[in-house]
């Protein structure tokens, strides 16, 4: 059974003491790095004054390490515990990254945390061993959550990723993806923009940060000089605008006729599907011509892939060892130690971390 971890890809460092602010280390993470203490996700939001947010990151830069620690601190191993780890980036930036972020995560790490927030040991530390990391296409991870996990999808279909930093679309059918049919554009941020660009024209933001517009985006409130404003209105215009302008427009120049009578279905996925506003722009376009869902827990569809990719990679090497009365297979470089799969998406608005633990 998968089992998964969000928070907000948010940061801040910070020097002052905060004991038994949480109940839990999901709540209460903050990670000691480079001389630096730093509090994460749900902690950030809490007790930062102006939560950091990364956009499209290099595996190189301060904020990948940090959010690719936190998650992995996730992952509780137990003793001996080794991780087979999959990640990913959008087509737009997975080959740029890809050698980059295996070279970032493969090996032993040690993370040192204070988990006095949550009443634990300021001087904590867990080692983290991973013995095989997989980075793929984001949107494949997603295809394979589809067609690999509790929806079992065996036909052709679209499939459309709403992100926050970049919205991605593909073709999938049995054989694999058509390459030719590939998008990959503006995220939700763009919807977010329009939204501050209107608002700013009637009112002082008060330097507030992306990441607190982006929450009110999807809160659909926004207080302003401790007045309380309703955004329902403003964020329909922005969404069916963002639609209009950018998602529809890609679309029809990606897939063709041939790619319609192939496929019958288009799941969305991502966690900008969680918008009945863009939900219905996709049914409007599209009715009669393709049914259109949603991915179940779409935030966690690109993790989830990746946690399935982990665990096939596991079973795999597992049958080549059986098959051959040998060792693992040297391809996946695995040892004899017990191993856990994990997936581990790095989104822009939320990071999320996947599971899979074979008892047997």
């Amino acid at each position: 059974m998968l089992k998964s971890y969000i928070f907000p890809s948010v940061y801040e460092a910070i020097n002052r003491e905060l004991p038994n602010v949480s109940d839990n280390i999901l709540n209460g993470m903050r990670l000691k790095l480079n001389d630096e203490d730093y509090i994460i996700g749900n902690l950030a939001l809490a007790e930062a004054y102006n939560p950091h947010k990364s956009f499209n990151g290099s595996p190189t830069e301060l904020e990948y390490s940090i959010l690719s620690k936190a998650g992995l601190l996730l992952t509780q191993p137990k003793r001996d515990e080794e991780l087979v780890l999959t990640s990913g980036f959008p087509f737009s930036t997975y080959q740029l990254f890809r050698e980059q972020a295996k070279e970032q995560l493969q090996g032993t790490h040690t993370i040192y945390y204070d988990a006095t927030t949550f009443g634990g040991n300021p001087n904590s530390k867990r080692d983290i061993n991973i013995s095989k990391v997989e980075i793929v296409p984001e949107i494949v991870g997603c295809i394979t959550a589809i067609r690999e996990g509790e929806l079992q999808e065996k036909d052709n279909f679209f499939v459309v990723s709403l992100g926050y930093g970049t919205c991605e679309a593909v073709v999938s059918t049995r054989a694999g993806i058509i390459n030719r049919s590939s998008v990959s554009t503006k995220g939700i941020r763009h919807a977010v923009n329009i939204m501050t660009n209107e608002l700013s024209k009637n009112l002082y933001l008060n330097l507030k940060t992306e990441h607190q517009l982006d929450v009110a985006f999807q809160s659909g409130n926004i207080t302003v000089n401790r007045v309380s404003r309703n955004l329902g209105e403003i964020r329909e215009r922005a969404l069916k605008t963002y639609y209009k302008d950018i998602i529809s427009p890609s679309l029809r120049a990606a897939f063709l006729d041939d790619d319609f009578n192939k496929c019958k279905k288009m799941f969305l996925v991502g966690g900008g599907s969680l918008y009945t506003e863009l939900f219905d722009c996709f049914r409007e376009e599209f009715n009669g011509i393709v049914s259109v869902e949603t991915y179940p827990e779409p935030e966690k569809c690109a993790s989830h892939g990746y946690c399935i990719n982990s665990k096939q990679r596991i079973a795999g090497a597992f049958k080549s060892a059986k098959g051959s009365g040998g060792s693992y297979d040297d391809d996946v470089a695995l040892t004899r130690n017990p191993q856990l799969a994990v997936g581990l998406d790095l989104g822009n608005a939320n990071t999320c971390v996947t599971i899979y633990r074979n008892e047997d």
